[in-house]
């Protein structure tokens, strides 16, 4: 409980140190670049909903036996379900599509932070950019996978009396922690970390991890100014938090 409490800690003020860094000269860029991006996928968002909501529900109906076109009063309430999954589902994807589209932007930034702070550089090599990317698609896209499996099981304990009023704080966490875990994983990059090593230390400092998350996902939910802001002020702290465990875990060594 009392290392929860100091990774909690250690992220919160990462994130309070981070605030006047992500204004300075030569990190100020990577500010301006998320909004394209973010309008960008916002049109193709609303397009897509707009002009495909109503087939995918007829999909999903069609499973139970029932179509938009004749539903019951009662049914009306499966609509409701199935377009607020919907909405969240759309809603994680394009969180993950950011981290996807902006990754090469944020593992250079990543970099900077790092540099700045230790003094080590790192050679930049082509062929090695390509795979970083690579791996950031990868690991995206596969904890995008874990957190819909994880979101499901979670909304089917949403049913369960008593047990279901944890569920909203439960897919939170999980949210966060995989949200975190992307964030940070430039680090891990950087370092040569295999996936499996990443993975392995991902969940022993999961505590930190989620705190990194957690905060990102508070800003994502406050509309253009915490979507402009939260990915370069995530990764700035999200790499903070990382250089302070690993020479934590160098001093305990």
């Amino acid at each position: 409980m009392l290392k929860i409490l100091q990774n909690f800690g250690l992220g919160l003020g990462a994130y309070g140190q981070a605030l006047p860094q992500m204004f300075r000269k030569g990190y100020r860029r990577y500010l301006a670049l998320p909004i394209g991006v973010y309008l960008a996928l916002l049109v193709g968002l609303i397009w897509l909903m707009a002009n495909n909501i109503n087939r995918w529900l007829n999909l999903l109906l069609g499973l139970f036996g029932y179509d938009l076109g004749d539903l019951e009063a009662y049914s009306i309430v499966l609509v409701i379900i199935f377009q607020i999954l919907m909405i969240f589902f759309m809603g994680s994807l394009f969180k993950y599509t950011v981290l996807i589209l902006l990754a090469p932007f944020m593992s250079f930034l990543s970099e900077k932070v790092e540099a700045e702070s230790t003094g080590k550089s790192y050679p930049f090599s082509m062929l090695q950019f390509l795979k970083d990317l690579v791996r950031a698609v990868r690991i995206n896209l596969l904890n995008f996978g874990r957190e819909m499996l994880i979101t499901v099981l979670l909304w089917i304990l949403a049913l369960v009396p008593v047990l279901g009023l944890a569920s909203p704080f439960l897919l939170f966490l999980v949210q966060s922690y995989f949200l975190g875990y992307g964030l940070m994983d430039y680090n891990a990059e950087r370092w040569r970390w295999s996936y499996r090593d990443t993975e392995r230390w991902m969940r022993k400092n999961r505590s930190a991890v989620t705190t990194v998350g957690l905060v990102f996902h508070g800003l994502f939910l406050v509309p253009f100014l915490g979507w402009i802001f939260a990915p370069a002020w995530a990764v700035i702290a999200g790499t903070r938090v990382a250089l302070n465990l690993r020479a934590q875990e160098g001093s305990e060594a």
